[in-house]
């Protein structure tokens, strides 16, 4: 049963990490996005991948494996 809690743990510190990632990657993008000059009509996309990003990273932070 040990390792069973081992491997338990691993998984969720790995999904914790990879939400981490992602919500940083989010934020970074929407900055990056914010501060450069780039057409308009295209900035909408990118910070709607910015959003998908950093709830898809909040919601992995906030899961829990079981």
């Amino acid at each position: 049963m040990g390792t069973s809690k081992t491997a338990e743990t691993r998984i969720d510190i790995f999904i914790r990490l990879i939400g981490a990632i992602f919500l940083i990657l989010g934020i970074l993008l929407a900055y990056f996005t914010a501060t450069t000059s780039i057409v308009p009509q295209i900035s909408p996309i990118y910070y709607l991948v910015s959003i998908i990003c950093m709830i898809s990273g909040l919601v992995a932070l906030i899961s829990r494996f079981e």
